[in-house]
């Protein structure tokens, strides 16, 4: 008896749909594992060869890693998704470790908690019909054809080629090259456009049919972008340089008058960012290297300072998407607000709100008012000085320190 129909023989003995979860049967090379019922996997769910899962509600708690080479195919399968107490965005979400096939077809995904599966594919994606609730795929070197995908944000990079239809996208996002120098110009937002877009590192996009939010551009090395006419956008920058920066919010530049990003007089910064009647949302910031970069009256949605990058943020706001201090790096933040709790009704992803400080990390923040919690780890330091609000927890591990106007928090969860 083939492995597949030994596989089927069980499930067939299984409990009825509505019992309690029953543990994923062992997958290798061939098997099909078929429903209907609730499963459930706890850990790295490894894929080789060909795996089938059809009909079936599976909860897993830990990522997916697909090997190089190999088939998984989703059909009728609703996944439901959770992370680790503390972990990174993404934690439970799928990873290729080289060129891979993954198939979807009529099947949902849902995190529980505070999980954001990251779906990060190489090789070949085939969609037909998956609905998705904050959640993403990155392609790398992908050629994907993708019917029907409802996904928080689409990634589109390093010389993918998607063909789509019927996307519903929050985020249609794209990673430069080093020396890309790119032009976006009248896409559409909040609408149903069809196009074909050119987009960075290579990548292309033939879109029919579909909707997206926010145009999301990653901007990477001395990569050069001119934006034009578009009505929504979000912009990301990974400095290792010095400078002084105004993120600002709003609509700017024209056609005749662009606004440049980094202004030369106050930025050694290689990267060019030009705007044409473009209206920026909020702004992504990686910093690492030796950045030394001092950003006031911004709107940051994400800040990432690693290795020796050292940040100053006074009057602005920082949603804390993902807010990361590693490395011996080092932010301080003055007369701002941190966090962004209080959206997560409109933006599911900022459920995730929250600082975390690692390594020889250091934070500190003067006059700050908190709508998210803290979390310190190994031998990092974190301290807050008169806030008006302070943070909805702090916990730390390890050799990290938080104080709070001059007493250290104890290991215990909270600084309320």
């Amino acid at each position: 008896m083939t492995l597949r129909f030994l596989l089927l023989a069980v499930v067939a003995g299984l409990p009825a749909p509505g019992s309690a979860q029953l543990p994923l049967p062992p997958v290798h090379d061939g098997a099909v594992v078929e429903g209907p019922g609730e499963f459930r996997h706890d850990g790295e769910l490894f894929i080789a060869g060909k795996v089938v899962l059809r009909k079936m509600t599976l909860h897993l708690h830990g990522p997916i890693r697909v090997a190089s080479g190999a088939t998984l195919e989703l059909d009728s399968v609703n996944l439901v998704v959770s992370d680790p107490d503390g972990a990174p965005n993404g934690a439970s979400g799928l990873d290729c470790e080289g060129p891979a096939h993954v198939i979807v077809r009529h099947s949902t995904m849902v995190p529980e908690g505070s999980a954001h599966p990251m779906w990060r594919l190489q090789g070949s994606v085939e969609v037909d019909d998956f609905v998705t609730s904050n959640s993403e795929f990155h392609l790398n070197r992908v050629e994907a054809r993708l019917d029907r995908l409802k996904i928080f944000e689409l990634e589109i990079s390093q010389h993918s080629h998607v063909t789509a239809h019927g996307l519903d996208l929050v985020f249609l996002s794209t990673h430069t090259s080093s020396d890309d120098h790119l032009r976006f110009e009248g896409i559409p937002v909040d609408r149903t456009f069809t196009r074909n877009l050119d987009l960075g590192s290579g990548a292309r996009a033939e879109l029919t049919g579909s909707r997206m939010q926010i145009f999301l551009l990653y901007v990477e090395g001395h990569a050069q972008a001119t934006l034009a006419d578009i009505d929504r956008v979000q912009l990301s920058i990974s400095p290792q340089c010095s400078g002084t920066f105004q993120l600002r919010r709003g609509r700017f530049g024209t056609a005749a008058h662009p606004v440049a990003i980094p202004d030369d007089k106050s930025s050694d910064c290689p990267f060019h960012i030009s705007l044409e009647n473009v209206y920026v949302d909020t702004w992504d910031v990686y910093a690492s290297g030796h950045a030394r970069l001092t950003m006031d009256n911004s709107e940051i949605d994400e800040l990432v300072a690693s290795d020796h990058a050292a940040i100053a943020i006074n009057h602005s706001n920082l949603y804390a998407d993902w807010l990361a201090v590693a490395g011996d790096a080092s932010v301080a933040v003055e007369d701002s607000t941190v966090g962004a709790l209080a959206l997560a009704k409109e933006r599911p992803d900022l459920a995730t709100s929250e600082i975390h400080v690692a390594g020889r990390g250091r934070a500190s923040f003067s006059r700050v008012r908190f709508d998210c919690g803290i979390v310190a780890a190994d031998d990092a330091r974190v301290s807050i000085d008169h806030s008006p609000a302070p943070p909805k927890f702090a916990r730390h591990t390890g050799n990290s320190v938080i104080e709070a106007d001059g007493a250290k928090a104890p290991a215990a969860p909270s600084l309320q």
